[in-house]
């Protein structure tokens, strides 16, 4: 699926109040708790959410000392995400911008965490070439990619998989991988009733991932 014709569906699934990216509560996907709140929690620093949607995890992070960037490709979201960020003393910034894209939105580097919550999964070949270079370019060393997404929707995109974090992050390497509980994701996020149904029947899966930079 072609970049445009992806922005054409998620606006799409938007004007009719079914993309889940707008449609979530106001809480942080429960597995990044860890990573700010969990025994091992990283320091503070620099964080870009890829994909932001209304920007719940730009929010939460943001709300523990992280200056975090979101980005959408969709006004809308944008909208509303600075719509609902407030008392983030300055810590919450949103832009819309193509992820593929990043040298273009001016926002520099050094970023020690990058989040995608749902948004790489849906990117076609080229488009994850680019991303995965725009990433690696604006990531600290050492930095976290902490990511999740779909592993396969057939007919519509690849979906996630080791095999292809592995050959288009050469620079990185894969620390965890793990299925997401459907319960788990329905805790903050609307999922439309079809794809609970593929989900809680094992025909859709979810699966989140954890890389360090490297090189």
């Amino acid at each position: 699926m072609n970049r445009y014709a992806l922005r054409v569906l998620y606006e799409l699934l938007s004007r009719v109040g079914l993309n889940p990216s707008l449609r979530s509560a106001d809480v942080p996907d429960t597995w990044l708790v860890q990573f700010v709140e969990g025994p091992d929690r990283l320091e503070p620093g620099r964080a870009l959410d890829l994909g932001c949607g209304a920007g719940r995890n730009t929010r939460y992070f943001a709300s523990h000392g992280w200056d975090v960037i979101g980005i959408d490709v969709l006004d809308r979201a944008i909208d509303k995400a600075r719509s609902y960020t407030v008392d983030t003393a300055g810590k919450a910034w949103f832009l819309q911008g193509d992820v593929t894209r990043l040298g273009e939105l001016d926002i520099g580097d050094g970023f020690n965490l990058i989040i995608d919550s749902g948004c790489y999964y849906g990117l076609s070949g080229d488009q994850r070439d680019a991303y995965a270079a725009g990433v690696t370019r604006v990531a600290a060393p050492e930095a976290r990619l902490l990511m999740a997404g779909f592993t396969r929707i057939p007919g519509i995109v690849a979906g996630i998989s080791e095999e292809d974090l592995a050959r288009r992050f050469p620079g990185w390497q894969l620390r965890t991988s793990a299925q997401v509980p459907a319960r788990e994701l329905l805790r903050h996020t609307h999922i439309p009733f079809p794809l609970k149904v593929a989900m809680r029947t094992g025909r859709l899966e979810i699966h989140r991932f954890e890389l360090s930079k490297v090189a």
